[in-house]
């Protein structure tokens, strides 16, 4: 018991570590509600219907959560791949590599 709530928090430690805190809060609601319909489900409990109705609720929202977080991403990595297809490859001779702006004599455009 001790030792699955050591990784459980370690665990938690490295998630929220890579992810916001409001990815760690909706992950911490799933885990409860996985747990309330997997007692009315596996073991027969009665929550009663509206504890019920709240985890589903719970459920849905968290779907449409990481939906709109998965599109937020892929947006963005559209948006960065077309500005790097539009960007010009940076000179290596450039000022801030140490080189000057002049190339064997001639002025460099």
């Amino acid at each position: 018991m001790v030792l699955s709530s050591l990784f459980y928090h370690l665990l938690a430690f490295f998630l929220h570590r890579q992810t916001s805190a409001t990815t760690h809060v909706v992950l911490g609601q799933f885990k409860t509600c996985v747990i309330l319909l997997g007692g009315f489900l596996l073991f027969g409990s009665n929550p009663g219907p509206t504890s019920i109705f709240g985890a589903i609720t719970a459920l849905v929202g968290m779907s449409f959560y990481t939906y709109l977080n998965l599109l937020s991403q892929q947006q963005s990595v559209k948006t960065s791949s077309r500005q790097a297809s539009f960007s010009l490859p940076k000179s290596k001779l450039g000022k801030d590599n140490g080189g000057s702006d002049e190339i064997n004599g001639d002025e460099s455009v």
